[in-house]
């Protein structure tokens, strides 16, 4: 379980960077809103990963997690749209913003459901979800 949530994270962090390249490259706004779009289905199905385990294990602070979830997948949704229809660039202030985002939800919001999972699951088998 938590060797899933690793993965994902890895994950969400390559597609960050080839994202990164993309727009360091001046690939076309196509190419940067494909890697987008992978990068929002991934985000998405992490985030619903992670609201099973929370619920399974009763995590006490899973209600604000949950929000911070709702409130990244609805900016990633706003801009997705705009960059569809060419009402916005996309560039390193998104790319900043998306890297930011990651890496305070990593190291603080996932940081506290990962020691919660591991008190939980010191001395015993983990559940299966």
């Amino acid at each position: 379980m938590q060797l899933l949530l690793e993965k994902e994270h890895q994950q969400l962090i390559d597609i960050l960077d080839v994202l990164d390249k993309c727009v360091l490259k001046g690939n076309s706004a196509n190419q940067v809103v494909k890697h987008l779009d992978d990068f929002v289905t991934l985000a998405g199905d992490h985030f619903k990963n992670e609201e099973k385990i929370m619920e399974a294990y009763k995590y006490t602070d899973i209600t604000d997690h949950k929000k911070e979830h709702a409130r990244l997948l609805e900016r990633l949704h706003t801009l997705h749209n705009q960059l569809s229809k060419g009402q916005t660039p996309f560039g390193k202030d998104y790319m900043q913003l998306l890297r930011n985002w990651l890496e305070a939800h990593l190291l603080g919001t996932d940081k506290r459901l990962e020691e919660f999972l591991y008190k939980i699951n010191a001395g015993s088998d983990e559940k299966d979800i």
